[in-house]
């Protein structure tokens, strides 16, 4: 019996020590906070693609609607004076979406610092690219909405933005107030959800 017991203990001991978790190392480390901070990135990355589509729409539009009316000077003054309102908002947002993505140096040091380093630098750019979006939101939402309403009611309500005024502010306000709520959802699922998250990462960092 007593040999019988020896080799349970035995038995259950190898089985207690393949039951351990393998120690983490600082490879395996790296690789789950990228991969956190990736999930979270990819978030923004898409809110990124659908500001490039949108400025395309409106420069498209713009550019169909002079050509399409080629003569007509006041139309044709009108698109002009919208792209030119419009484009350095474009600049400005291209200058920020280089500097959100571009890669972070190498640092030298020990893995746990240099990957704490590496998400406090996203977090930090994610930070200023979202402070910059809620600075260009305040532009760019009354200035890309009065550029559609002028246009549109230009060519097609009977006496223009100067012959409905009332009509012509009451649309503005209200594709104003319909953006400014869609763009409060889209930042708290693209930038401050994130933002949140990557604050526990380096929470967890710091304890680790």
């Amino acid at each position: 019996m007593a040999r019988s017991d020896e080799l349970e203990n035995v038995w259950k001991e190898g089985m207690a020590r393949e039951a351990e978790p393998a120690p983490l190392t600082g490879e395996d480390l790296q690789t789950i906070v990228a991969s956190r901070v990736r999930k979270e990135v990819k978030k923004v990355s898409e809110f990124v693609w659908a500001a490039i589509v949108y400025q395309i729409i409106l420069y498209s539009f713009l550019a169909h609607t002079f050509i399409r009316h080629w003569g007509d000077m006041k139309i044709m003054l009108l698109c002009l004076a919208g792209a030119a309102c419009y484009i350095p908002l474009t600049v400005a947002l291209i200058r920020r979406i280089r500097t959100l993505f571009r890669r972070p140096s190498e640092a030298p040091g020990s893995m746990v610092p240099d990957v704490f380093r590496k998400v406090e630098d996203e977090y930090a750019r994610l930070a200023d690219f979202f402070r910059f979006k809620r600075r260009m939101d305040w532009i760019g939402v009354p200035v890309s909405c009065a550029i559609i309403v002028l246009v549109t009611f230009t060519l097609f309500v009977e006496g223009g933005i100067e012959g409905n005024p009332l009509a012509g502010l009451a649309v503005f306000a209200l594709w104003v107030g319909l953006s400014l709520i869609a763009i409060h959802a889209e930042n708290k699922k693209r930038f401050i959800s994130p933002l949140r998250h990557l604050e526990l990462v380096i929470d967890d960092l710091k304890r680790s």
